[in-house]
């Protein structure tokens, strides 16, 4: 029985931490029509290592752009 309460407790702990120190996001893609992104994604090592770098990216791009914005007014 006490198994059981440990595995409870450390379930209970995981599920805590995970809601306080992460934020989770979902996407789904259409198995018929979005093939090509569904293939794309899963030939990539990591998805969300890419993701986060496409994200950093448009994040540099976007910061760019509003700077060259200000400077032009």
């Amino acid at each position: 029985m006490a198994d059981k309460n440990q595995y409870k407790n450390k379930l209970e702990y995981n599920n805590t931490y995970n809601r306080t120190n992460y934020r989770s996001f979902s996407v789904r893609f259409n198995n018929k029509s979005e093939t090509n992104i569904i293939e794309w994604l899963e030939s990539q090592e990591s998805i969300k290592g890419y993701l986060t770098d496409l994200i950093l990216a448009d994040i540099k791009k976007q910061e760019k752009k509003r700077k060259a914005a200000l400077k032009n007014k």
